[in-house]
């Protein structure tokens, strides 16, 4: 398959973005957890799916519309590049609920009864499908993050038909169409506006997904040559909208103003850019998707070891506003994001090496058989 070009200043930021949404999902009294841009970083989720629509729509948009065989061969690859890892933390948690279930046996409590609330054995063939996503449950379940990964999959398979399937000077209209039917279900229909997950979360990734979509038509027709002084602009309005938008209707700008900064970082053209493109944000892009699927069980194992710890002497554990969150002073707290975040990144470097790269490579053999059994 011939090589795509790659954008590594945005590929950066899904690394650093990655950790921002972790960092928002270890909860804590700290004042760095209160902060309201902490607190609605969850927002960045919304980044990934503009993101996903562009680089996809640059990769794909004109191959699958000039030769529809090529769907399915996109299709293999996308879910090569997300079902191992997912389900890899999936039965990892899996396994977290049997441990639990063993030591209650063993008179031993940690707060809950295993495979209840969001863990239940009912919700997992529908994440072993990638569909738990798509309005089927009452909550996110078993791996939190995973909600996106799977209207990610709908996305694609809604990319991949309007390419094949509507004429090509028209893919722009259809996404249009696309993007503004996902903002009004969010904005007239969904309970949770830009919050929404379990329930209206296709909408939500459909807006995104399709706004990317769009940018990287507007990228082709003209890249933008902003300089630093642009760069650092629209990098102000980003964190501006993250952390003062309401979460009521006008949460819908934030997808605007993401895809802005999309369109002006593809061009790589600032001192913000060159940083970016340096080894260790490279890496953290190269790892991304590791962070974003393994940090709710490193959350996890750290809320547990704080939860028995607090039987014991040890004070780290409370609930701040009924929720279950790491307490203390401000130099322990920090101390311990910073080694969620270290025990995070050396993790997902591990995962990203051991099941990233050998199922995408799997799943590539796939897609290459398939496609020269169509073509012998």
């Amino acid at each position: 398959m011939a090589k795509t070009h790659r954008f590594e200043a945005l590929d950066a930021w899904r690394g650093i973005c990655a950790l921002l949404v972790a960092v928002e999902h270890l909860n804590t009294d700290s004042v760095l957890h209160q902060n309201e841009f902490i607190h609605h970083a969850y927002r960045f989720v919304d980044f990934f799916f503009v993101l996903s629509g562009f680089v996809i729509a640059h990769a794909y948009r004109e191959r699958i519309a000039n030769d529809h065989q090529v769907a399915r061969s996109f299709l293999v690859r996308r879910l090569g590049r997300l079902w191992p890892l997912h389900v890899t933390m999936l039965l990892a948690l899996i396994g977290v609920e049997v441990l639990i279930a063993g030591a209650a046996k063993a008179g031993i409590s940690i707060g809950h009864e295993a495979f209840t609330d969001r863990n239940t054995l009912q919700a997992i063939p529908a994440n072993l499908l990638l569909i738990q996503g798509w309005g089927i449950f009452d909550r996110t379940t078993w791996n939190t993050p995973s909600w996106s990964i799977s209207t990610e999959a709908f996305a694609y398979v809604v990319f991949a038909a309007m390419c094949a399937l509507v004429p090509a000077r028209w893919i722009d209209a259809a996404a249009t169409v696309l993007l503004a039917a996902g903002a009004v279900l969010v904005l007239a229909v969904a309970p949770s506006g830009m919050q929404s997950t379990f329930d209206y979360a296709l909408a939500r990734c459909i807006y995104g997904f399709m706004a990317g979509v769009l940018v990287r038509r507007a990228w082709e027709w003209r890249a933008p040559r902003l300089g630093s002084l642009g760069e650092v602009g629209v990098l102000a309005a980003v964190l501006a909208a993250v952390t003062l938008l309401p979460t009521s209707a006008p949460a819908l700008l934030v997808t605007p103003c993401f895809a802005l900064a999309v369109w002006v970082f593809a061009s790589e053209d600032g001192v913000l850019s060159r940083a970016l493109k340096r080894p260790w944000p490279q890496r953290l892009g190269a790892w991304s998707y590791s962070i974003y699927m393994v940090h709710v069980l490193i959350a996890l194992t750290i809320l547990t070891a704080a939860m028995l710890g607090a039987k014991h002497g040890l004070h780290l554990f409370g609930r701040v506003e009924g929720v279950a969150s790491i307490v203390g002073s401000a130099p322990v707290t920090a101390a311990i994001t910073v080694g969620y975040l270290g025990a995070i990144v050396l993790l997902s470097s591990l995962t990203y090496r051991f099941v990233e790269l050998p199922g995408q490579r799997l799943f590539g053999r796939w897609a290459d058989r398939g496609a020269s059994s169509r073509n012998p």
